[in-house]
C-alpha cells in the first residue's frame, strides 16, 4: 500500500487540473490514502465510473437520492477493492480533493463558495458489512466548516477538509460522510458535492450521538442556509456574518 504524505500530494496535485472536485482521498493523521481506497466509488453524469472529470461534477438539489453518498455510490461499485480504515477516537481525519485530469483549467482545489459538513452512520443491526449498506439509516453532524470571516468561506482554496472524530464517538463501523455545497443563480439548483468512506472507529466510547437526520431530504433548497443569496445578487451575500449554519448541530461527544 503506497501512501503519500500532504506535502508530496500538495506538490502532485499543483500539475493537476480541475473544473470542480470529488472528496476521494482520506487524511488519518496526516497521512493521504490513495484515491477511493476507502472511499466508495462515483460515477460521471454519464454513469460511466472511468472518467475522474465527469465524477467531478456536481449533484443537483438537497432532494436528489444522489446526496446520501455520491452520484453512482450504491451499490458500491468498487466493493471488491475498497478497504475499511480503522480510526481511534479522538484523530485528526480529513477528506482530500483530487483534482480530475482535464488540460485547460486550473484550480485542483476548492474553490466554490459554500460551508463543508461532516457526518457519521452507524452501520445498522442486520446489515452484514459496510459494502452491503445503502446509507438511508441515521446521520449525525460531527464538523462544520463555515465562513472564516465576513467576506471569506474557510474551505476556499483549500484541498482538504480536516476535522476530528469525537473521543466518545461510540466503537463500530460506520459511512464516513463529507458534503459541500453552494447555492446556484437559478433557484432549486444548488450544487452539492458529497462523498462517503468506510471506516471502522475504535476507542473509549461512553458518548451518545444526537441530532440524527437522513439523506436525501434532511434539507430543504428553501432552508436559508441552502438558498442564501443577497437580495438582487447571484453568489452568497457580502457580509458572511449573517449566513445561518445548517441544522442539526455539530455533536462533540
Amino acid at each position: 500500500m503506497k501512501l503519500c504524505t500532504l506535502t508530496l500530494l500538495a506538490a502532485v496535485l499543483s500539475h493537476q487540473t480541475s473544473a470542480h472536485y470529488v472528496f476521494n482521498r482520506l487524511i488519518i493523521n496526516n497521512t493521504i490514502s490513495q484515491e477511493f481506497q476507502y472511499v466508495r466509488d462515483v460515477t460521471g453524469n454519464a454513469g460511466q465510473y472511468d472518467n475522474l472529470w465527469q465524477k467531478a461534477f456536481p449533484i443537483y438539489g438537497p432532494e436528489n437520492e444522489n446526496v446520501t453518498c455520491g452520484r453512482g455510490a450504491f451499490p458500491v461499485h468498487n466493493a471488491a477493492t475498497i478497504e475499511t480504515a480503522t480510526i481511534f477516537a479522538g484523530s485528526e481525519v480529513g477528506f482530500m480533493v483530487s483534482g480530475p485530469y482535464y488540460q485547460g483549467d486550473t484550480q485542483p482545489y476548492i474553490f466554490h463558495e459554500g460551508p463543508g459538513q461532516v457526518f457519521l452512520s452507524k452501520l445498522p443491526n442486520g446489515v452484514k458489512s459496510l459494502r452491503d449498506y445503502d446509507g438511508k439509516g441515521d446521520f449525525f453532524k460531527i464538523a462544520y466548516a463555515g465562513p472564516q470571516d465576513n467576506t471569506t468561506w474557510s474551505l476556499m482554496e483549500k484541498l482538504e477538509m480536516n476535522f476530528t472524530i469525537p473521543k466518545t464517538t461510540p466503537s463500530g463501523k460506520y459511512l464516513l460522510r463529507i458534503e459541500h455545497f453552494l447555492p446556484s443563480p437559478n433557484h432549486g439548483q444548488s450544487q452539492w458535492f458529497v462523498n462517503c468512506a468506510h471506516v471502522e472507529i475504535v476507542g473509549e466510547g461512553g458518548g451518545t450521538p444526537a441530532g440524527f437526520v437522513r439523506f436525501p431530504n434532511a434539507y430543504s433548497e428553501d432552508d436559508p442556509s441552502i438558498w442564501f443569496h443577497e437580495a438582487g445578487a447571484s453568489r452568497a451575500p457580502s457580509d458572511l456574518s449573517t449566513y445561518v449554519e445548517p441544522k442539526p448541530e455539530v455533536w462533540q461527544g
